[in-house]
Formats: C-alpha cells, structure tokens, sequence
C-alpha cells in the first residue's frame, strides 16, 4: 500500500467514529404514552353489573349486550367498580338508544359511591332528548363542583348542532388528559365509523378518584315519564401515563386470564394511545452537514498526504 495513503485512510476512520457518534445523539426517543388496561367486557357473558332495579336493567343473553332503562325519579342505577386514582384515562362505548323519549337521557361515565351526576365527583356522556331535540353532552363535576359542559347544540360549542338517532348504534371515547387538564368526547356512528360529533374540554381540575363505572338517576328528579331504553356494548377503560412516567404501584397491571368472563380486564377493546417506544430518524437537515464535514475533512488529510509527497 502507498504510504501516503495511510493517513487518509486513517482520517476517513476518524471521520466515521465522529459520524457514529453524532447519530447516537442526533436520534430522538419518541416514547409514547403507556396504556394499563384495567376493565373490558364485550357481554360475551354476564359481567355481573350491579343494579338496584334488575328487572329493567339487566344483561341480554340472547342479544349479548346489556339492556338499560332509565327513568327520572326511580333512582335507579347501574356501577361495575373500577381501580382509578386520578390518572389520565379513556373509556370508550358502544349504545344503542332505542327509545329517548322527549325530557328523557342516558347518562355513562365514571363517578363516586354517591352516583348522583349533579354533585361532585363525575365525568360523563349523556344523551339527551330536551329542548334542542336529540343531542349528546360531555359533562364533569368536579372536587369544588364546579360544572365543566358542552353539548352538541350549536350555541353551546359552536359548531352546526348535531342530533343523535333512535336506532342507530353510536361508538362513544372519552378521553380524560391529566397532564393537558382536557376532556374529549369523541362520538362515531359503530357501522361505518363516521364520525359524528368530537369535542374538548379544557381548563378542567384534577380528578384524584373516583370508583366506578356507572349509569344513573339518583337524584334526577325530572320527568317520571319519559323513558331512555336501550343496549350497551364492548365497554373498556384504561389508564395512560406520559412517557418516562413512574407507574405506581396501586396501578401495576396483574395477571388476568384469558379469554373475557364476568367483565374481566382485556387489551383488546381499548385503542392504543400509542405504540412501542421507536427511535426517531436522522432529520434530514442533519445529513447534508454531515456529509459536508466528512467530505473536508477527508480533503484535508489528502492535501496534506500530497505535500508530504
């Protein structure tokens, strides 16, 4: 080999350890969030929901869903507990309102032992047939009960007013962000995923419990007439915690058998909020530099191998 070669031969192995080492701190983490499924039924079978009025309020066998009615003044109520201690959550739904007759609502979401959706603690969706017609609401009460609402009547969000349908099957996700202090109620019709009506609150208060899932009228004193009749189903909450957040440990995720029964933890009905931790590519602005830097360094060790000659 030419002896004046080995210098720039040494130089281009210099140049490479300097390239390997800028990637390694050039690459970004994008660590996403992580996601503890904490409760999931598809009414496969019975999840064993509690329920003060078991003859209205009942879950199908035949249909494989859960059948509610829920009439103002009745104080009736429907809960599975839930693990929660003020974490960043979604819980996400299908219903099917049959019949919502006129001052008649369905309430779903979560809330305290109290299960009044009037007085704190509680976050919830309701759909609601009233003075605007058939429309859904995102609502929270929170520690000082202080109400935080908006309904897709267009006064109260702004947008055109969106009316929900007897009959129709609705996919409803509400997604509580701690960390952003935001409420989202997204809602799209279950057959073709259209969406159909998505709202965010902000500004909201921390909510540091609240233990149970829960339909209710305790403490609804409207019209003892008016009927909301209809099914749920494929119902799943989850906990999410920002990335590089320490889990604690009341939230550890424990071994759960598989195959849903009696409303057991599941995976499978939440969508991830995000995937795999994933190294970021190079930017694209970085490589043009790199590239410059390795092509003058390389011209300065042939220069001096040449004047070396």
């Amino acid at each position: 080999m030419c002896p004046a070669i080995l210098p720039v031969l040494r130089q281009f192995c210099l140049v490479s350890l300097v390239l390997v080492a800028s990637c390694a701190f050039i690459l970004p983490s994008r660590a996403s969030a992580t996601v503890i499924p904490v409760y999931s039924t598809d009414f496969s079978t019975d999840p064993g929901w509690d329920t003060n009025n078991p003859v209205t309020n009942y879950y199908d066998s035949e249909k494989g869903m859960y059948h509610y009615y829920m009439v103002s003044g009745t104080g009736a109520y429907v809960n599975v507990p839930v693990t929660y201690g003020g974490e960043s959550f979604t819980l996400a739904f299908d219903i099917l309102p049959e019949r919502t007759d006129h001052q008649a609502s369905v309430t779903f979401g979560l809330g305290d032992s109290d299960q009044i959706t009037d007085q704190r603690l509680t976050m919830f969706t309701e759909f609601e047939n009233g003075e605007y017609g058939r429309i859904i609401w995102i609502r929270s009460i929170d520690l000082m009960n202080q109400r935080r609402e908006a309904s897709s009547y267009f006064l109260s969000y702004g947008g055109p007013t969106v009316h929900f349908a007897d009959g129709v099957w609705y996919h409803a996700i509400m997604e509580y962000r701690k960390e952003t202090r935001s409420l989202t109620l997204s809602v799209y019709q279950r057959n073709d995923s259209r969406p159909v009506w998505h709202y965010t609150l902000d500004s909201m208060s921390e909510f540091p419990t609240m233990n149970r899932i829960y339909m209710s009228k305790v403490g609804d004193s409207g019209n003892p007439s008016a009927i909301a009749e209809g099914y749920l189903d494929n119902v799943a909450f989850s906990l999410s915690y920002p990335p590089e957040t320490q889990q604690p440990a009341a939230a550890q995720a424990t071994p759960v058998p598989p195959g849903p029964a009696q409303g057991t933890t599941t995976a499978a009905a939440v969508p991830p909020a995000g995937g795999s931790p994933a190294p970021g590519a190079i930017p694209l602005s970085v490589l043009p530099a790199l590239g410059a830097l390795t092509v003058a360094i390389l011209g300065m060790g042939a220069a001096r191998a040449r004047r070396r000659r």
